[in-house]
């Protein structure tokens, strides 16, 4: 990871708190590039933001000061949205954890080394690599709580409220909801847990929190939210948007299937699908009436949504969904597939990877249908399909999808 820091001219680095005993440990030739100064305290560090300019704000957060700090923070997120937040982990219990995980793209013990600092920076200038753009990092970096589903938020909190239910029962339950996809799967991924490989199957987050704290992460720390499904958005239906992504999950499964790929891939495939579409949670969520405006202009001009949000604001709901995705520590297969997943074929790839799974499902399934009219789904790239020698399993795909189709007409209420 230490060659995305390399490609930076210079990394300004505010560091409020203590700072870790092996500090001088960092290497040479990044030493040239990292320059870090310390604030001892929250008024100090605010003096700073307000006359220096800081690429990443490292933040140590103790049980004894951490509300204090995290309101801090929260203050400046909305002055400086778009610096990259790494929390310091000193002794923090689970449900301070998910809370500080609203403001900060990262999390590391106080305890780590350097080294592990250098990683968790390079793995964040790795998602700004992919998306080299000031007003997504802006977007994403004014993103506390995502909102869920009203039903499933309320499904989920019956579930845990009772004994009788495990974990593959509640999984089963959140990977209806994005918003809580994503948050779960960047809890589990932080530095907190120190797992040694990425977890992107809701049912192993879920086994791996315990269904108890995650009873205490609901209750105590808000993990979530939900949807306020007010008369802003009486012409769109998120739930109805949900809701096909889970179908197109479970299409984009069984093309990995007919392609024998190994179940990882598939697995992918689905958390891919999942979230192609979070990134206009983020659009709804930080300006309803704005992003409502686009999807109007979307359908008066007959154009794709996407088309629209590059015009109007000046980048896609696919580059701020993978952007905040890849800072909160999700495979990168999963981010290319919520990037790339309308235009697959700037990829270069020559290879089925979850990405074509998603394109494929998204593409042959039936778009969601709402008073906006507005296109979201993805247009079938025929040459990224002749370049991976897919044509011949197409007639029995787009088959297939008038199966999946039929769950989609026969889902929640009348959106689709």
């Amino acid at each position: 990871m230490f060659k995305s820091i390399l490609k930076e001219e210079r990394i300004s680095v505010l560091w409020l708190g203590e700072l870790l005993s092996d500090i001088d440990q960092i290497p040479a030739e990044l030493g040239q590039k990292i320059i870090i100064e310390r604030a001892p305290r929250s008024e100090v560090a605010s003096q700073m933001l307000a006359t220096g300019e800081y690429t990443i704000l490292v933040v140590q957060f103790s049980g004894s000061d951490f509300a204090f700090r995290y309101q801090w923070l929260r203050e400046a997120v909305r002055q400086h949205p778009g610096v990259i937040r790494i929390m310091l982990n000193d002794n923090l219990q689970a449900h301070q954890v998910a809370k500080a995980s609203e403001l900060c793209h990262r999390s590391i013990s106080f305890t780590a080394t350097i080294h592990a600092m250098l990683d968790e920076i390079g793995q964040c200038f790795q998602a700004r690599h992919i998306i080299n753009k000031p007003a997504v990092q802006d977007y994403v970096g004014t993103v506390e709580r995502l909102p869920s589903i009203p039903s499933i938020y309320l499904e989920l909190n019956d579930a845990l409220a009772s004994d009788a239910v495990g974990a593959a029962d509640i999984a089963k339950i959140i990977e209806q909801d994005p918003a809580m996809t994503a948050k779960i799967l960047q809890l589990v991924n932080s530095a907190f847990f120190a797992l040694s490989s990425h977890v992107f199957k809701i049912k192993d987050a879920v086994v791996i929190l315990g269904v108890r704290q995650l009873r205490d992460l609901f209750l105590v720390s808000r993990l979530f939210q939900h949807y306020p499904q007010t008369k802003t958005w009486t012409t769109f239906s998120f739930e109805n948007l949900h809701s096909r992504c889970m179908v197109v999950g479970r299409f984009a499964r069984a093309i990995c299937r007919d392609m024998r790929v190994p179940a990882e891939v598939a697995d992918k495939a689905f958390l891919a699908a999942l979230l192609q579409d979070i990134g206009m949670l983020v659009f709804a969520t930080r300006d309803p009436a704005s992003y409502r405006s686009v999807m109007q202009q979307s359908a008066q001009m007959d154009q794709p949504l996407y088309a629209i949000e590059k015009l109007k604001l000046g980048v896609t709901h696919m580059e701020v969904g993978a952007y905040m995705l890849s800072l909160w520590n999700l495979p990168p297969e999963v981010v290319d597939a919520v990037l790339f997943h309308s235009f697959p074929n700037s990829t270069g790839g020559t290879h089925f990877t979850p990405l074509t799974a998603v394109h494929i499902a998204d593409s042959l399934l039936p778009d969601v249908v709402n008073v906006t009219e507005c296109k979201i789904n993805s247009r079938l790239s025929q040459s990224y399909i002749e370049r991976l020698g897919l044509q011949d399993k197409m007639p029995a795909w787009q088959e297939e999808a008038e199966l999946y189709a039929n769950q989609l007409y026969a889902g929640v209420g009348a959106g689709f």
